[in-house]
């Protein structure tokens, strides 16, 4: 084997002797595809185990990586945290009980752990509203039956700063574009209903709202359309309660559903839970708030928390499997401020970036035009090279949370976003891999064992391409399925 020339990064990949095999020209042949002509296109796989190299193209070109970027979040937090580590939302109470009357002179503070699946539909022991069921008996159990002050969010262990500086317009209003939140709860999102006429064209009707959200505006010009999926889109900003409805929706349609993020995901766990404790009969004086709102109000903030109960989140090993598979964009901004916490004990999406680069960069990755400006992907101003991520996998195989790790990347023909791919190949079954994908964005990377018997490790990319992204897709397609092909 020859040594590449260069050092730092580049002196732990090795060159395969024989490069006429049919990876190099499938390479070959996407890159001087019509479609790639005014493409960035970048790939590299290497041998995981002796970092020799298979093929390689662009290897050292810095692109956006789309959703791809969730294995370096994913990665980190589960180096800084371990498999088994659980977030914690943790309920008090301020002021004192009346133990006669059975009147708390005080608040209940909801405080924010940084838990991405409190009140979450993807798992079992989250879902359906569980958690404001424990909170209830916990606070039954202390014989309370009125409270004289307020339910108050904390959030405060996350950056106020909702959603990434750099998410755009287009995104942030939307479900997949709500951002981490000290305090987030079911999914961050909330559930518009309409229902729209059979003339084309016709405006639609907003019919329900779920969870409650109390003073929001909605601008609806979203219309009934010869169509048959969910066309609509919604704009708006954090802490904002006006939301731009635009698009269409099928015709014909009842309590047909779109999904926008929260304004104040704090505020409406607070809501919630305060809806919770009156349907209960514990009544609530004051509406719900959060601490951000009492300091924007220059409210005394309570201080003597006495602790009710504190709840916990599935495992992290369990968080970091959905986060990839599904590809959850919250979740993934939640692992990264995490990252942040632990090595920088600083708040906000920055900040954590910097802090996981240099993580990265302190274990021997050649850093060199990586720029991460959030934790999952959605940024436009991501981008790193596949040899970065090639070292972040390579990593990753030898780390002792692998197993945790790989368990969370989709299985060729089976799960996540690669499930309707490889069929029939011999990557079904065998490649596992995030894929990425936002507009003239296609990226994969990950594993698999090639015929010969290698542990294959890639890393694939193209920007700007001129078809679609479907047709994208398929050229990639074809190029992991002559990995597992491979008998060198």
């Amino acid at each position: 084997f020859i040594l590449l020339s260069t050092l730092s990064a580049h002196s732990q990949f090795w060159k395969l002797k024989n490069r006429r095999h049919n990876v190099n020209k499938m390479v070959k042949k996407i890159a001087n595809d019509p479609d790639f002509k005014t493409a960035g296109f970048a790939f590299l796989a290497v041998d995981a185990e002796t970092g020799e190299i298979i093929s390689a193209h662009n290897s050292d070109m810095a692109l956006n990586p789309a959703s791809t970027q969730k294995l370096f979040s994913t990665a980190s937090v589960l180096e800084l945290y371990s498999p088994d580590f659980k977030f914690e939302t943790t309920l008090f109470y301020t002021g004192k009980i009346d133990t006669s009357a059975h009147i708390l002179y005080g608040n209940i503070i909801i405080k924010g752990g940084g838990d991405p699946t409190l009140g979450s539909k993807y798992f079992t022991e989250t879902k359906n509203k569980q958690f404001l069921t424990t909170c209830v008996e916990a606070i039954r159990k202390l014989k309370i039956d009125s409270v004289a002050g307020a339910v108050i969010a904390d959030a405060g262990i996350y950056s106020r700063d909702i959603v990434p500086q750099t998410w755009s317009w287009t995104n942030m209003g939307n479900y997949y574009g709500a951002g981490a939140n000290g305090l987030s709860v079911f999914d961050n999102y909330y559930t518009l209903y309409f229902n729209s006429s059979g003339t084309l064209g016709d405006t639609t009707e907003i019919v329900k709202i779920q969870p409650k959200i109390q003073n929001m505006l909605f601008d609806n010009a979203v219309i009934a359309d010869s169509i048959t999926y969910d066309n609509a889109y919604i704009y708006g900003a954090p802490y904002s309660y006006t939301r731009y409805l635009r698009g269409e929706i099928p015709l014909n349609k009842t309590n047909f559903g779109v999904k926008g993020s929260l304004p104040d995901p704090a505020l409406t766990a607070a809501g919630e839970l305060r809806r919770s404790l009156t349907k209960n009969s514990i009544g609530i004086k004051n509406s719900a708030t959060t601490l951000r709102l009492l300091k924007l109000k220059a409210q005394m903030i309570p201080a003597d928390r006495k602790k009710i109960i504190t709840i916990y989140s599935p495992p992290l090993s369990e968080i970091i499997k959905q986060t990839n598979v599904h590809s959850i964009n919250l979740f993934a901004e939640h692992c990264l401020n995490h990252v942040g916490l632990k090595l920088k004990a600083e708040l906000g999406t920055e900040q954590a970036a910097t802090a996981l680069t240099n993580f990265w960069e302190a274990k021997g990755m050649d850093t060199q035009g990586m720029f991460l400006a959030d934790g999952s992907g959605l940024s436009q101003y991501n981008a790193f090279t596949p040899r970065q991520m090639v070292f972040l996998l390579r990593y990753m195989k030898k780390s002792r949370y692998f197993d945790a790790f790989c368990g969370s990347l989709a299985i060729a023909g089976q799960t996540g976003t690669i499930r309707k791919m490889f069929k029939g190949s011999p990557a079904e079954g065998n490649l596992r891999a995030k894929s990425g994908t936002i507009n003239r964005v296609k990226a994969y990377a990950g594993y698999v064992k090639s015929a010969s018997g290698r542990e294959i490790v890639f890393s694939m990319v193209a920007n700007n391409f001129s078809c679609s992204s479907r047709a994208t897709k398929a050229k990639f397609e074809k190029l992991m399925i002559e990995l597992a092909k491979f008998r060198k």
